[in-house]
């Protein structure tokens, strides 16, 4: 299974949205880039400039909460 990370941020309307509508069947490591190891964890993947909530799967980046979402919802489908 593909590594899944969403990155997010302390009050971000659409990172909260993104966390309540993703898929329950996935594993997905919540890393939060207002906190040191989520803000580490960002500028490995430089991702620090983007705008939040940003999804990393395998590397790959996905950004803005409606192509996070249906990202996520196709991966779940294949689970």
């Amino acid at each position: 299974m593909a590594e899944i990370k969403l990155f997010t941020k302390n009050d971000c309307s659409k990172c909260e949205h993104v966390k309540s509508k993703m898929p329950k069947n996935l594993d997905i490591i919540i890393m939060n880039a207002d906190e040191i190891d989520g803000l580490a964890e960002a500028a490995y993947y430089e991702i620090t400039d983007k705008i939040f909530p940003v999804l990393v799967i395998d590397g790959e980046i996905t950004e803005g909460a409606i192509p996070i979402l249906d990202r996520l919802k196709a991966l779940a489908k294949k689970c």
